[in-house]
Order: C-alpha cells, then sequence, then structure tokens
C-alpha cells in the first residue's frame, strides 16, 4: 500500500519514482537486446525469447538463466511502474483542489509539472518492451502499431509543449527569475521530456519498413532533438551562472546529474536514426563514427556523475536522503541517471567494442564488462526500492491510550 507522509505535500517530483521504475524495466531488456539471438528483427520478440527459454537455440553458459531473470525483473519493475503511475495520477488530481497546486502554475516551479508528460513517455516505452517479448506473433502487425505509437508520442509532445509553453511566456512577459533562487539544473527536466519524445519518435524511424511512417517519425523525432537542444543550453547558461554566484541549491543536488539521461536519449535517438537512414537511403552506417559519438557521450557522461558523486560528498545529500533524517521526493531523481548510464554503458559496450570486433562476445572479458555494468543497475535498483521505501510507506504512528 503506497503512502505519503500527510506532512509532506504531493510533489511532481513523485512522478519520477513511476519513471525509474519504468526505466529499470526497460533496463533490464538491455540483457534481451544484446544476447539473445534475433537475426532478420531490430530486436528480440516472443519467438527469440521461447527459442532461448526452451533451449532452442543454442546460446552460450549463463545466457539462459540471466534471460529469465531479466525477463522477470522486467515484469515486476513494469508492475511497480503502472501502479506509480495510478497513485501519482490519483495524487496529482487531489492536489489540484489546493492553493499549493495554484501556486504552482503561477511560478518557476510550474515546469516540474514536465515530469508527468515525461513518466507517460516512459510508459509507452515500457509498453512497447513488454508486447515485444511477451506477446506472440505482435511483429507481424508492428507496422499497424508503428502509428499508434506516433499518435501517442504525438498527443504526449503536444501536451508537453504546452505546458513548456505556458511556463517561458509566463516568465518571459511577467518576469519573475532570480538568480539566487534557480542556482540548480532542475529545469533541465523539459529538455529530459523532449528528449524522451524525440527518442520515442525515433523507434519508428528506425524500424518500420514503410518510407513515409519513417520519414514522418524521423521529421518528429528530428523536431524535438531540436527543441531539446534549445532548451538545454538555455537552461545550461542560466543555471550554470547562477551556480557560480550562488553556489548549488542543496535541495536540487539531483539535477547535477539530469543531464545524464538526456544525453543517453539523444545518444540512441542518433544511433536509430542511422539504422533509419541506412534502411530507407542506403547511407551505411560507419564504425568509426559510431566509436567517436558513443564513446564521447559515454566519457561525458562518467565524468558528469563522478563530479555529481563529488558534491553529494561535501554537501552529505547521499547521507542525508538515504540514512538520514531527509526524506524529499526530488531524491527520486537520482534514480534515472544510474539506469542511463547503464543503458549507454551497454550501447557502447556491444556497437563499439563487440561489434567492432575488439572484444569477442561472451568472452570472460566481455563478462566483466557486463558484471560492472550490472552492479551499476543493482545499486541503481537499490535505491529506487531504498527511496520508495521512506517515501511511499509511510506508517502513522499510533499513540496508545491511557485508559
Amino acid at each position: 500500500m503506497l503512502r505519503r507522509d500527510p506532512q509532506q505535500p504531493w510533489h511532481p517530483s513523485y512522478w519520477l519514482a513511476a519513471l525509474g521504475a519504468g526505466g529499470l524495466s526497460v533496463s533490464f531488456f538491455m540483457y534481451l537486446m544484446w544476447m539473445v539471438p534475433h537475426a532478420g528483427f531490430p530486436m528480440p520478440t516472443w519467438q527469440h525469447l521461447l527459442a532461448a527459454l526452451q533451449g532452442t537455440v543454442e546460446l552460450p553458459a549463463g545466457v539462459r538463466p540471466l534471460a529469465m531473470l531479466a525477463v522477470t525483473a522486467m515484469l515486476l519493475l513494469a508492475l511497480l511502474h503502472f501502479t506509480l503511475v495510478i497513485w501519482n495520477l490519483r495524487e496529482q488530481s487531489a492536489a489540484k483542489k489546493t492553493e499549493r497546486y495554484a501556486d504552482w502554475l503561477n511560478s518557476p516551479n510550474e515546469v516540474q509539472l514536465m515530469t508527468q508528460p515525461l513518466t507517460l513517455a516512459m510508459t509507452v516505452n515500457v509498453c512497447f518492451a513488454l508486447g515485444a517479448v511477451l506477446v506472440p506473433n505482435l511483429w507481424s502487425v508492428v507496422e499497424y502499431l508503428f502509428p499508434l505509437a506516433l499518435l501517442s508520442f504525438a498527443l504526449l509532445g503536444v501536451w508537453a509543449l504546452r505546458i513548456y509553453g505556458r511556463y517561458l511566456s509566463r516568465m518571459l512577459v511577467k518576469g519573475g527569475y532570480r538568480s539566487d533562487e534557480h542556482n540548480h539544473l532542475s529545469p533541465l527536466i523539459a529538455v529530459f521530456t523532449f528528449a524522451m519524445l524525440s527518442v520515442g519518435f525515433s523507434a519508428p524511424a528506425a524500424m518500420s519498413h514503410i518510407s513515409a511512417i519513417a520519414m514522418l517519425a524521423g521529421t518528429l523525432s528530428i523536431l524535438f532533438l531540436m527543441v531539446a537542444l534549445i532548451t538545454g543550453l538555455l537552461v545550461l547558461i542560466s543555471g550554470l551562472q547562477a551556480m557560480m554566484q550562488h553556489g548549488l541549491q542543496p535541495q536540487a543536488t539531483p539535477s547535477v546529474w539530469m543531464l545524464v539521461p538526456i544525453m543517453t536519449l539523444l545518444g540512441i535517438e542518433w544511433v536509430r536514426m542511422q539504422h533509419g537512414l541506412s534502411h530507407h537511403f542506403a547511407a551505411p552506417i560507419v564504425q568509426s563514427k559510431l566509436f567517436i559519438m558513443l564513446t564521447s557521450i559515454f566519457m561525458l557522461q562518467l565524468g558528469i556523475m563522478l563530479l555529481g558523486y563529488r558534491v553529494m560528498q561535501l554537501n552529505g545529500y547521499l547521507k542525508e536522503n538515504f540514512t538520514g533524517k531527509q526524506r524529499n521526493p526530488i531524491s527520486f531523481g537520482l534514480i534515472c541517471p544510474g539506469v542511463a548510464i547503464f543503458v549507454m554503458g551497454m550501447f557502447w559496450w556491444h556497437l563499439v567494442w563487440v561489434q567492432g570486433g575488439i572484444v569477442t562476445e561472451f568472452s570472460p572479458v566481455y563478462w566483466a564488462v557486463i558484471a560492472l555494468l550490472a552492479t551499476i543497475q543493482l545499486l541503481t535498483l537499490t535505491a529506487l526500492l531504498r527511496l520508495s521505501s521512506r517515501l511511499l510507506r509511510h506508517k502513522p504512528v499510533v499513540i496508545a491510550s491511557m485508559q
């Protein structure tokens, strides 16, 4: 039973709990994506998974039990994701009746409402991954599903643009932005949302065999890519300047890691667009380009993670929010960066090192790096469960009667 502390009002950051659960569910799909054979298909489907689990296809030692574990984790985390989405919908509906919510709509905090379309875009991704591996013969009708996916992301895109457009236009007309109150990078949540929509549109662009669908999807993907890049540039300039003047606002410490999931999404979008161009325009996928782009993204992400971790050591953020007295829903913002590092690490390791012929698949070196990435994934999962227990499992204090 999910229950927040009544003394802690609902906040849009609670959506990040659902987002993290959905991201972790999709992250376990990465094991299937890279280890289960799916020749002729862009991703593993029901028949590939069934063949792997039944033993009708030869697999290296350890892959079959890992595939079973991955599917189980996908299902459990997807269930948690859907549960948290429903809980947040109910909580937000109740919050809309309060004065606090009205204040959000007339303050710079309004941008945090972008967490809802962001999370629901992740819901579409979770459903797509689950459908691919759990619904028999779904791939035979996938071309009929791509337009539905485009429609879903388009509706979420319009919604996100309306939220951000209202926020930005009000700030430009009425002002209200003071650098000493915005010494953080929390507005990057809008960039995160646009990047999620961009990568969502890129899936049909990469996988559809119908040129019109692929090109429409690619156009919309590039549209939201541009919106994400321009918005990100504006947020980084203003946010970094404010932080250099006033220091980082302690409560918003997780925002220093916000660039990590954004970069993962845009990196995946770039890879998918390369596949789409290869299929429809006969543009070859150049291994050297994959190496430069993915390595640059992954190295920069590692640098941001290390910098953010050092900052959290200095201000005690991790200790206070995992074992201390602090119970703030903004701390759920720590989950997605861990998911993003794992997912980009899997792309980088397989596309650059394995498919580049540098490392032999399923060799001891291969498994050593997979174990390192899995450790990051496990730590992220542990963090989600820990924060959920602290923030969503509130137990009311019962005072015994003296009679």
